[in-house]
């Protein structure tokens, strides 16, 4: 016995739709201020960012990724995997909260992807250089 498939015009239409995805405006490292250490959510200062001002932070749980783009509202801690320095200062980033285990450091006009904390970001310090 042979079926046949028979489609509405409305079925037809709708099987036939390709699905349009919405682009959402992306941070990058030229949105990182003057003055401000930032947290990219993505790799290659990709995704939603936040910005920290000069000030020792011995746990980022109470931060989240503030601007556009991919990781926007999620917590900071644990959940970056690049960062750009616009502080005329060495920014250390740690493994664990209160400024222990692995680390990466960030010089004035640094950025790059996390290496030793990627994803794994939980304290971060500013050490007086210049």
């Amino acid at each position: 016995m042979k079926r046949t498939l028979k489609l509405t015009a409305a079925a037809l239409g709708a099987a036939l739709l390709v699905p349009i995805l919405a682009t959402t405006a992306q941070a990058d490292a030229s949105d990182c201020e003057e003055s401000t250490f930032c947290f990219f959510y993505n790799s290659n200062e990709q995704g939603s960012h936040t910005a920290l001002r000069v000030r020792d932070v011995p746990d980022l749980a109470g931060y989240t990724f503030a601007s556009p783009g991919n990781g926007q509202g999620q917590h900071l801690k644990n959940n970056a995997a690049s960062a750009v320095s616009n502080v005329c200062m060495t920014v250390t980033v740690f493994y664990n909260s209160n400024y222990g285990g692995p680390r990466d450091a960030f010089n004035y006009r640094n950025s790059g992807n996390l290496v030793n904390t990627y994803n794994e970001n939980a304290s971060v310090i500013f050490a007086k250089d210049c």
